[in-house]
């Protein structure tokens, strides 16, 4: 079996045992529609209140939460299995992965594979739609070829933040709180234009833990923002080369933590 047949006979067996069980999975899909529809009535409420958010009418703010939506979707499709990884190496399920003669990370994403992703990614088309609506940005081929690449940006961003969490698992295998606090708590800064936060805050959001690349600084773009609210204009397109860099540093420090791994023994 050739190594791309392996990754597919994985990745269906994965599929399979998600929808093994039809009901669980639909009751996913609604808890899901309900948690983003308890996010977007928290932001009705607080723009309906204020009307505006940081100069920010309701339409630019939805056309912001369809960034993330779009982003968060595909990650967590494809790289959920970072975030159950150190249960995989408690168990030492791990070692049986590296026994294997395939990519360590590529036998987890495609065994770990959550088609419930998609349903993150169909909300945010959905949101992206409506967004358009109320703002009716003026689309052009190249805006469009951008939107794309700054989707792509925004998921390596998300992603190499999963995978450089999974590679603390080789040195520190309950990592859940910090594994809760930069993956699921730290989202939802990105709920809002970031410039409405503290200096400090921003400054964290855009040169230390630089999620607000993933949608705040594109979307600068697509509604013609001001600068004004950015530390640089340059900044608004810097999406995709902040993730690619993001990408390559967690990739090392994953191939560092898989050279240096000591079975648990379990």
């Amino acid at each position: 079996m050739s190594e791309w047949s392996s990754y597919k006979a994985m990745l269906r067996a994965a599929i399979q045992s998600k929808m093994e069980y039809r009901g669980s999975f639909i009751a996913y899909i609604f808890t899901l529609i309900g948690f983003y529809g308890a996010q977007v009535s928290v932001i009705a409420l607080m723009l309906n209140r204020f009307h505006r958010m940081g100069g920010w009418n309701p339409g630019e703010v939805a056309f912001l939460y369809s960034l993330l939506l779009l982003c968060n979707g595909m990650v967590s499709a494809v790289f959920s299995g970072m975030t159950e990884f150190s249960e995989l190496v408690r168990e030492g399920t791990f070692d049986r992965v590296m026994l294997r003669p395939l990519s360590e990370l590529g036998q987890i994403l495609a065994m770990k594979f959550e088609p419930g992703g998609l349903a993150h990614m169909i909300l945010g088309v959905a949101a992206l739609i409506v967004a358009n609506n109320m703002v009716d940005l003026d689309w052009t081929p190249l805006k469009g070829i951008f939107l794309l690449v700054s989707i792509v940006g925004g998921v390596l961003i998300l992603a190499s933040i999963r995978i450089i969490i999974a590679s603390v698992s080789f040195f520190a295998i309950k990592n859940q709180g910090l594994q809760h606090l930069l993956v699921f708590s730290a989202r939802e800064f990105l709920m809002y234009p970031v410039h409405i936060y503290s200096f400090p805050v921003r400054f964290l959001l855009t040169f230390m833990f630089p999620i607000a690349f993933v949608n705040f600084y594109p979307a600068h773009y697509f509604l013609a923002k001001q600068s004004e609210t950015l530390f640089h204009p340059v900044l608004s397109y810097m999406s995709f080369p902040v993730g690619a860099m993001l990408l390559l540093l967690s990739l090392s420090f994953w191939r560092f933590g898989v050279n240096h791994y000591s079975s648990t023994g379990s």
